[in-house]
């Protein structure tokens, strides 16, 4: 019976962990989501080109779309994390 409980907590662990990268990553695409968008807006105001206003929309997209990705797999993570919490030791076998 200690042995299923330690394996439940390693098993959480190892959902928490995933759980943190998927954070970090998030993190991390709206950190350069800012950056380049910040750049095409100082290379529009340099050359005073509107073109530039309407590319700058491209990455925001995109990065929106990955951003949303990463988050909709935490939150299954944390599904999946919960559902480990509150289940039987014995079940957890059947995982």
């Amino acid at each position: 019976m200690d042995n299923f409980c330690e394996d439940k907590h390693k098993y959480m662990d190892l959902v928490q962990g995933v759980i943190n990268r998927m954070a970090s990553n998030s993190f991390a695409l709206k950190g350069w989501a800012v950056t380049l968008v910040a750049g095409i807006f100082a290379l529009a105001s340099k050359d005073a080109d509107k073109c530039y206003f309407i590319i700058a929309y491209i990455p925001i997209i995109v990065f929106w779309g990955l951003d949303t990705y990463y988050l909709w797999q935490e939150r299954l993570y944390r599904a999946l994390y919960n559902k480990v919490r509150k289940m039987e030791d014995e079940k957890l076998i059947s995982i």
